[in-house]
């Protein structure tokens, strides 16, 4: 990408500060600064590295003195925010990119069959879950971007997806030439109701999967789309499950059975956990309480599973009632162990929990009109989503009352026994860790070859060498040189690079074990760093020592503390474009919803990474 300026003044800095496309796998952008008159010019070299991708250059320019006025001209080589690279004639494609033409086509065929003009295809599951099962993978399978956060449209004549900064790179890499990239966060991207609403008609009608939307973004979604003459239409069939199948490699569900996570690693019964939430109930006047949030039912009936990579989840709905609970499963899931712990065949309701099956949970939820007059439904908050557009949908008109899931506020803080757990779980995965370091640095200093994907079944095979492991808690995170540049990288045959001693290598890990998760990012140069590496590397480490031996008041808010975080890396006029902190679940989630309250037995993980 050459951009190009021209300027009559005597002495010019410019300070570019854009989104920087990665063009090529050799690292390295290139700025030239060129005019019309004599001048002299530097342009810089910047690596991407130490892994956030904001690249501010300094070019210096002199001219004559009796040169004019300073103009800046965009000339015809300078690219928009929404020109995708390696689209043109006679670019290569990056490795690893899915062409998505026959999947679109099919797919438009089915918006035609329901009448539709645009479809919204989001990378959420039934549960509203951050991370989903392969089965559940559709926006990735559509349009071969298989970042973690991202959203895609598709019209009967374009196909847009829209995702964060820590996924640039990555969609840019991903999606073939039939997408438009949207990256949220600049004021020039569009959202995509905006985005819609100059695509299509007056009277067009526009749909999603209703068990996946959650309530108040569909609302939302719904209220836009009224005032601008659209139609949100609901669904009960979706549409990209009727064009992947199993014949389209289509994986299914896992098969493994649940089981008990024992009191000696939870701290509290069930039974204790349910009662507290019943008394919440109480205390607002709500006669059932639904659950859909695979992390909450998991903690509450202290049960986990293996349906979603990496979070030891399982498929699942629980009903609460004031004297009753209702658990739903897919058949095969229960276990006589399963079916004792939640003591499912007793006479004592209040002190059982039944078990019926996953898809009864839509016949169930109509007849909730006969326990009273308010269903307490979870309304998003933090990093949850709430319920589904169609949960809210079956429960009878008039009962749904939407607020905070009190499970969800009394995972948040850990119970002593709980936070014991977490500690001595950090300490077991330090031990695998600082193995697998010391290796990486001893074999690359005798000239022994590694690379990012060795790198990464080592570190996984030493984690699961540790006790009570249950493997990795998220994809790790192995980036090397360019590499580094795309926060939420992972590995491939076509992506892998040789690590060595030349440029930095970041990574990116944790584990889940019986008794607690982690999540942890190590920076590490097994060679001499640059001085712009070293600089911002510092930086970086200073904030992390400031919020780490701050004293403050229990209560205090993650948007106060803030700025301790990220004062190192303004005063050299960076910043990244993240959040700094995320709660960890206990045995669960590696980003788990939190109060964004500081307070004891939190536990979170301060996450900052500067790409250069």
């Amino acid at each position: 990408m050459r951009k190009h300026y021209s300027s009559d003044t005597e002495c010019l800095e410019v300070r570019l500060v854009e989104t920087i496309y990665r063009l090529s796998y050799t690292g390295t952008i290139r700025i030239t600064v060129s005019a019309d008159t004599s001048l002299l010019c530097r342009s810089t070299m910047l690596r991407l590295s130490l892994g956030v991708l904001v690249l501010v250059g300094l070019v210096a320019c002199k001219t004559p003195p009796d040169a004019g006025n300073l103009v800046l001209v965009r000339n015809e080589n300078t690219r928009s925010l929404f020109d995708r690279y390696s689209c043109g004639s006679g670019e290569t494609s990056p490795p690893g990119r899915v062409d998505t033409t026959q999947r679109l086509q099919r797919l438009r065929q089915q918006m035609i069959q329901a009448n539709l003009s645009a479809y919204i295809i989001t990378s959420g599951d039934d549960h509203q879950s951050e991370y989903v099962a392969s089965h559940d993978l559709r926006r990735g399978y559509l349009s071969g971007f298989t970042g973690s956060a991202g959203d895609a449209v598709v019209t009967l004549h374009s196909a847009a997806l829209w995702t964060d900064s820590r996924y640039y790179l990555q969609a840019e890499n991903q999606l073939d030439c039939n997408w438009v990239l949207m990256k949220s966060g600049y004021k020039e991207v569009p959202s995509i109701q905006e985005w819609l609403l100059s695509e299509l008609l007056p009277g067009d009608l526009i749909s999603a999967d209703s068990r996946i939307i959650s309530y108040t973004e569909w609302t939302n979604w719904d209220s836009y789309f009224t005032k601008a003459g659209l139609r949100l239409e609901l669904l009960l069939v979706n549409l990209v499950d009727k064009i992947w199948g199993v014949e389209e490699g289509r994986p299914p569900y896992p098969s493994d059975p649940l089981f008990v996570l024992n009191t000696s690693y939870t701290g509290l019964s069930w039974q204790e956990k349910i009662a507290a939430v019943r008394q919440s109930m109480d205390n607002n006047n709500c006669n059932a309480l639904v659950l859909t949030a695979l992390d909450e039912i998991a903690w509450l009936m202290n049960l986990r599973g293996a349906d979603v990579p990496f979070t030891p989840v399982f498929q699942s709905y629980l009903i609460v009632g004031l004297t009753w609970a209702t658990l739903y499963l897919p058949p095969g899931k229960s276990t006589p162990d399963v079916e004792a712990h939640l003591n499912a065949n007793g006479r004592n309701e209040a002190d059982s929990v039944r078990i019926k099956n996953y898809t009864d949970i839509w016949d169930d939820l109509p007849n909730l009109k006969e326990d009273g007059d308010r269903v307490w439904l979870p309304s998003a908050f933090s990093y949850a989503r709430g319920a589904s557009y169609l949960i809210y949908k079956k429960v009878p008109e008039g009962k749904a009352v939407f607020a905070v899931s009190p499970v969800l506020l009394m995972k948040d803080s850990k119970s002593d026994i709980e936070g014991h757990g977490m500690q001595n779980a950090h300490v077991r995965d330090a031990v695998a860790l600082c193995q697998f370091l010391s290796m990486l640095e001893d074999g690359v200093a005798a000239g022994e070859i590694w690379d990012e994907l060795s790198a990464v079944s080592t570190l996984e095979r030493l984690r699961t060498a540790q006790s009570l492991s249950l493997g990795p808690s998220f994809g790790t995170i192995a980036a090397f040189g360019p590499n580094a540049a795309l926060p939420h990288y992972e590995p491939t045959f076509e992506t892998n690079r040789i690590i060595d001693n030349t440029s930095v290598f970041m990574l990116d890990s944790g584990g889940q074990y019986l008794d607690g998760t982690t999540d942890v990012t190590r920076t590490i140069h097994l060679g001499t760093p640059t001085d712009t590496e070293r600089e911002i590397y510092t930086s970086l480490l200073m904030g992390c020592i400031d919020i780490a031996s701050t004293v403050f008041p229990e209560g205090q808010t993650l948007s106060s503390l803030e700025i301790l975080i990220r004062a190192p890396l303004y005063r050299l006029g960076l910043n990244y474009g993240h959040g700094s902190t995320h709660g960890i679940g206990f045995c669960l989630g590696v980003h788990e919803a939190f109060n964004t309250t500081y307070h004891e037995n939190f536990f979170g993980s301060q996450g900052k990474h500067y790409q250069l």
